[in-house]
């Protein structure tokens, strides 16, 4: 249960505390006072997102802060899920900077605002008049059910298991167009790889390949210049080696005059010794070389094919070439991993459908069973808000293919009188009729849920009189099996509560200021009197209060 609200710098409230009890407790307060604002403060408590336009002093931090009575039982698997230290009084809290930017704690652990959405859901039931409006969803109808067949867990276990085996069946169609897309090129693919494969490129080097065909192209001209060279050498009597013998018995004759000139002769000497080396080299390379017309056609042809490879493939050298013959041969392979893949989806597929068939199957007959003991239930607490003849009936249909909701599908149908058709809730129930409908179907579910806060913000809207006396009875009821917080402005709710909290406004210089205050005793019989009068409080109104208090 709630034990203690902090507020700061939220809205209108500057600083506002608030420390509950168990049962049943009544917030009251003129229109317009700051009721539903702490309502705000406790939606973001429980993980909803903050509006920035609610922080009352943007250079300070907005705090809202609540410590809730849990037990271990109930709670112990979420605190350990979600490496939490656990406390009987868990405390939560929000802090929202001037900037923006946001934080969130659980028992002073900072925390995702997931994680803290989570803990809200299985915390506090919120309902506001603008939550009547789901009245025809079939999520909530379904919800509803659920609760009373004591199901909702496992309900909440099919649906993400559904949404899980949807995700699998979409990746298995997208399989099929991208196998469907790699069949219908696999043809062209595989004759593309063969080429390649074909072309030996691993043991083809390109750039030796062309200078060994240009060679062999000039082997004639290379051979000719070889043999002249070599000629030009060593031609008896007048060639270069010629020439240097001449020069060398020219400086032999002379050296002997001058220690310079042996240098020189040494210098003509190595001339000699390298002329007749070259001049051999020379007539060797001229013998070797020759014209080769099968080995040019050879490497013309691996050229020619590399080539008309590049230019097919808009690439420059070889090493691309490879590149796209791997990325090719994945893609063949991948085409043909396919269906091996898709084989085995398919099979997880089918054990997955079957398990949820099985386990949709089992919620449609609980929900089956539910339905009439709903009716019943909340009949009665229909009669008991003057709505003796209203019947609320949940249509409930088997569907063809398994869905969110499993095999089922639902509506809600209401009928105000008795004998009256029985027709979709939201399109013949009135504001009061379905604020009543709503009601009854939370009492109800009060009873089925482990929810330990029922917070109801004017839940009496279209209401007054014996109704709300109702309405009043009806809360304080339940609230024997839960806490119930209830925000209202009926003095004939507000007097049922077994606590009471008075929300105000004051004008501070030039500010406007939310205050909440705790009632007992002549101050209940107060707010009362100025509830039922006006702030004039005649003695009558004084006497109804009384005697509101009284009943109770």
């Amino acid at each position: 249960m709630l034990r203690h609200l902090h507020v700061q710098n939220y809205a209108l409230i500057d600083q506002a505390t608030l420390d509950f009890e168990n049962g049943f407790t009544a917030i009251t307060g003129e229109t317009g006072s700051g009721k539903s604002i702490l309502l705000g403060a406790i939606s973001l408590l429980l993980g909803e997102r903050a509006d920035l336009r609610s922080i009352r002093h943007s250079g300070k931090k907005c705090v809202a802060e609540a410590q809730v009575e849990i037990q271990e039982s109930e709670f112990g698997a979420f605190f350990q899920e979600h490496d939490l230290d656990f406390e009987p009084l868990t405390t939560i809290r929000r802090e929202i900077a001037p900037g923006g930017k946001g934080r969130a704690f659980i028992n002073d652990t900072p925390v995702a605002l997931q994680v803290l959405k989570t803990l809200g859901e299985q915390l506090v039931d919120v309902h506001s008049q603008h939550e009547n409006s789901i009245l025809g969803d079939r999520a909530f109808q379904f919800s509803i059910l659920d609760a009373f067949s004591g199901q909702e867990e496992r309900v909440r276990s099919f649906t993400l298991a559904f949404r899980e085996y949807r995700t699998l069946c979409d990746h298995v169609e997208q399989l099929r167009h991208r196998q469907a897309a790699a069949l219908q090129n696999q043809d062209y693919l595989r004759f593309q790889l063969d080429e390649l494969d074909q072309a030996a490129l691993d043991s083809l080097n390109q750039q030796a390949l062309e200078q060994e065909l240009t060679t062999l192209e000039h082997a004639g001209e290379i051979r000719s210049a070889l043999w002249s060279a070599s000629e030009a050498l060593g031609t008896e009597g007048q060639g270069t080696i010629a020439s240097l013998q001449s020069v060398r018995q020219l400086l032999s004759k002379v050296a002997g005059h001058h220690p310079d000139l042996a240098a020189f002769t040494h210098r003509v000497e190595s001339l000699l010794i390298e002329s007749r080396e070259l001049e051999s080299e020379l007539a060797a390379f001229a013998e070797r070389t020759d014209s080769d017309e099968q080995r040019t056609g050879i490497v013309q042809s691996l050229l020619n094919e590399v080539y008309r490879l590049q230019q097919k493939h808009r690439v420059q050298s070889v090493d691309e070439l490879i590149t796209l013959r791997e990325r090719l041969r994945s893609e063949t392979d991948t085409a043909d991993g396919l269906e091996d893949e898709i084989q085995r989806l398919e099979e997880e597929k089918a054990i997955r459908g079957a398990a949820l068939s099985g386990e949709a199957h089992t919620i449609h007959a609980a929900r089956e069973q539910a339905a009439e003991r709903a009716e019943h239930e909340v009949h009665d607490y229909l009669s008991a808000l003057q709505l003796p003849g209203a019947r609320l009936r949940w249509e409930l249909r088997r569907t063809d293919t398994i869905g969110p909701f499993g095999w089922s599908d639902v509506s809600l149908l209401f009928g105000a009188n008795k004998g009256s058709e029985l027709m979709p809730v939201r399109s013949v129930a009135s504001g009061g009729e379905i604020s009543r409908v709503m009601l009854a179907l939370k009492a109800s579910i009060a009873r089925h849920r482990k929810l330990p806060v029922l917070i109801l913000d004017e839940i009496d809207q279209g209401v007054s009189g014996e109704v709300a006396l109702s309405i009043g009875d009806i809360l304080r009821s339940i609230s024997g099996h839960l806490q119930v917080i209830a925000i209202t402005h009926l003095p004939q709710i507000a007097g049922k509560a077994d606590h009471h909290f008075k929300v105000y406004k004051t004008d501070e210089e030039d500010r406007t200021v939310t205050h909440v205050t705790a009632l007992r005793g002549d101050e209940r019989i107060g707010e009362l009197a100025e509830m039922l009068g006006g702030k004039k409080r005649p003695q009558s109104s004084i006497e109804h209060a009384r005697e509101l208090l009284i009943r109770n």
